[in-house]
């Protein structure tokens, strides 16, 4: 199937989705999110398909959330309602099937993976890194609150003080400590990294499927059982802050390549 902002391919098993929208730094905007969404489901009902690799064309994993176009259209009326909104409730849509799906999901992050992109990263079963890979809790650099189900995965991952840590400051975690963290596999150069993936993918593809899609399941029942309820207290939140003033001066400020001047309203 032709998509604009991914693209997807099928070997030996392993199916690869790749975001891949070189203008935003593939960020995660509704055509993207729908895309995905659909390669998803498409990828679940696939016997062919045993592993999904998903990964990031270009210079970065993905940018997150697309502020120029949040610039562009904040000052519309209900612009929390109508543009923020749904695209929250498409990612979280996203997350929360990627968690219930029965095919392991490996992630290979090159370059930044900001925001909502870092936490779909972590929504996957394991992530692999490049060497200039960083994971970035963009959100509170212009005013808003972790979407994507970040502050539900991230504590679960690497305990509540360095999530929160992550979520306050909004500092790069690079590779080597993400590994250190717990977040991530492997390391590799950014060279090496698809290949070690699928190196790694097609070795799950000889193992027992059954097996491994009811280890997702009970990892689910047991680590994530409360996340429907999670996604929606956090569409509540999100929706206070991205229709506040701090988030659009943060969107400005950014923009503009300077620091924000929050005013806590």
């Amino acid at each position: 199937m032709a998509y604009e902002r991914i693209h997807t391919s099928l070997s030996k098993g392993i199916e690869t989705i790749t975001l891949d929208y070189g203008p935003t730094l593939n960020a995660l905007d509704m055509v993207m999110a729908g895309e995905l969404a659909e390669a998803l489901e498409e990828a679940e009902g696939n016997p062919e398909v045993k592993v999904l690799v998903l990964a990031g064309a270009g210079r970065a994993f993905s940018a997150g959330g697309d502020i120029r176009y949040m610039k562009a259209h904040c000052d519309e009326p209900d612009f929390s309602k109508k543009s923020m909104a749904p695209l929250a409730g498409k990612l979280s849509e996203i997350v929360l099937y990627m968690k219930k799906m029965r095919k392991i999901i490996i992630c290979a992050v090159a370059g930044a993976a900001a925001g909502g992109a870092a936490n779909l990263a972590f929504a996957c079963d394991f992530i692999f890194a490049a060497d200039d890979a960083k994971f970035l809790q963009a959100f509170v650099g212009i005013g808003l609150c972790p979407d994507t189900g970040g502050v539900y995965f991230l504590p679960r991952m690497v305990g509540s003080h360095r999530a929160f840590d992550m979520f306050v400051t909004g500092r790069p975690v690079k590779a080597e400590e993400a590994r250190e963290m717990g977040l991530v596999k492997q390391v590799t150069s950014r060279e090496e990294l698809m290949p070690v993936v699928m190196g790694f993918a097609e070795k799950l593809t000889e193992g027992p499927l059954l097996a491994y899609g009811n280890m997702k399941r009970l990892m689910f029942e047991s680590m994530y059982k409360g996340f429907e309820d999670y996604m929606k207290a956090e569409a509540v939140y999100l929706a206070q802050c991205s229709g506040s003033e701090d988030f659009k001066e943060g969107i400005t400020a950014f923009l503009e390549k300077r620091k924000p001047v929050f005013k806590g309203k």
